[in-house]
């Protein structure tokens, strides 16, 4: 197992314990879909700086994207005129901090979590072990914020040479009445559901031959958005 005791700052301790990684370990590999949940997964200190941060502090645009014009910019005009059955997303992703926000401890602790994305050996290794997936590095990152009536429709992740996908989940008291969730579909068509649970992680294989979606959020939100922090980890070069 890898040393991890550069992660204990950033990481709950009961996920670091050799223990514990061969569990996550066994049901990643015994699920069909591949994939699974790490509760409880920041230090909560941490957690809620960059619940703050998401919530609050950070700039986010909105964005809108259609089956029939993959990773090409879409204005709203045209998404909103497009059939329905081509609409991919819409959300917002975050594109910047506010000058008056920019050397915040909670602006200071996302960027800190994005280094030790990049250039952290011992979070990828972390990740090997918990997945049994050989992982190289990546600058695969991001923040997105969904507000009432945003979704993902079905897709896959295997793309970019991408190998081992990370969702974070950040927004505090979110509940599965708000909408949200993620949907993984295996391939013999068995759906499994991943809520949108603060402080959760969630691993999942893009190469095991799934698809996922994430569910629309609903009006009972309000004004709540479901703030979230995604990475990717390639193969290997």
């Amino acid at each position: 197992m890898a040393e991890r005791s550069a992660l204990a700052s950033l990481i709950q301790s009961q996920h670091l314990n050799d223990g514990a990684t061969r569990s996550y370990r066994s049901a990643f590999e015994s699920h069909p879909a591949r994939f699974v949940v790490l509760e409880e997964f920041l230090v909560p200190e941490i957690a809620a700086r960059l619940s703050e941060f998401l919530r609050i502090e950070g700039e986010f645009e909105t964005e809108f994207g259609l089956y029939s014009a993959e990773d090409q910019p879409i204005s709203e005009a045209e998404w909103s005129s497009a059939p329905q059955q081509d609409r991919f997303f819409r959300f917002s992703k975050l594109v910047g901090t506010p000058a008056e926000f920019r050397l915040s401890d909670n602006a200071l602790m996302y960027l800190r979590l994005r280094t030790v994305f990049h250039q952290d050996e011992s979070l990828r290794s972390f990740f090997e072990d918990v997945t049994g997936i050989d992982l190289g590095m990546s600058d695969d990152f991001g923040s997105h914020s969904m507000a009432v009536g945003d979704f993902l429709k079905s897709h896959d992740d295997d793309n970019r040479n991408r190998r081992l996908a990370l969702v974070l989940y950040l927004s505090p008291d979110w509940t599965r009445d708000l909408g949200g969730s993620l949907h993984i579909v295996d391939p013999s068509g068995e759906e499994s559901v991943v809520p949108a649970t603060y402080n959760s992680l969630v691993a999942f294989d893009t190469k095991a031959g799934t698809t996922h979606y994430v569910a629309p959020i609903t009006e009972a939100a309000g004004d709540e958005k479901r703030a979230t922090i995604g990475g990717w980890y390639h193969a290997p070069e």
